[in-house]
């Protein structure tokens, strides 16, 4: 259901998210999906 260019990269921001208390993974994820527009636009800005 996922493009795997997609996948992989759900996985590796999976990897950065883990290690991170739970407040701080929120915020780190919410800083970064607000300088998009769209989630496919989060990803393609993602360099994997």
């Amino acid at each position: 259901l996922v493009p795997p260019d997609i996948l992989k990269k759900m996985y590796v921001l999976r990897r950065i998210l883990n290690p991170m208390g739970t407040v701080d993974a929120i915020e780190f994820l919410l800083g970064k999906l607000r300088e998009t527009k769209v989630n496919a636009e989060f990803f393609e800005k993602m360099n994997t």
